[in-house]
Parts: structure tokens; sequence; C-alpha cells
């Protein structure tokens, strides 16, 4: 896969990511998931802390301050927010790689 192509399935997903947590109803962020042993606030926080890591792995900076695979069951005041200022700084991490970058 090319970088190119790389960036846009990171694109699609964080569309698709943002798409799915904008239409989570306020009242079931506590709700069970498939994954047993997590809520959907969990699930949320795992796709966020997993996308910052990807991102400091790239740049060596911004690490998350907790471990995706094991997420806290809590939110920031504005998760919906949170999640994109993440997204979006994946998106620019990826964007700026030179073009044959593995």
């Amino acid at each position: 896969m090319s970088n190119v192509e790389g960036v846009e399935l990171l694109t699609r997903a964080h569309a698709y990511l943002r798409e799915v947590v904008a239409v989570v109803p306020e009242g079931a962020w506590g709700s069970p998931t498939p994954c047993s042993e997590w809520t959907v606030r969990q699930v949320l926080n795992h796709a966020r802390l997993d996308q910052q890591a990807y991102a400091a792995a790239i740049t060596g900076a911004g690490w998350p301050d907790s471990d995706p695979f094991h997420p806290a069951d809590a939110l920031d005041a504005d998760a919906r927010a949170a999640l994109d200022k993440v997204l979006r700084d994946v998106a620019d991490t990826y964007a700026q790689l030179p073009a044959g970058a593995e």
C-alpha cells in the first residue's frame, strides 16, 4: 500500500469513527458493548488512545497518558471534541510523511 492509499484509508476510517461517535445518545456511554469487558466510553477511549499512539510512534511525541488496551471508563467534558482533535493530529502526522514512507 502506498502512503497515499494509506492516508486515504485512514481518512475514511476516521470519518466512519466520527459518524459512529456522533450518533451515540448521551445516556448510552455507559452501555455494554460486544467487547464484554468494555463500555461504550471505553471503546471510544480505546480508539482515541490507539490513534494517538500511532501518531506518537511516528513523531516520538504526544504519547497517550494511559494504555489503549486498558481504557478508562470516563469521558472528557466534550468527548467528541477530544476525539476530533486526536484524529486531526493523526491525519496531519500521516499527511506529512514522505510519499514513499512505509
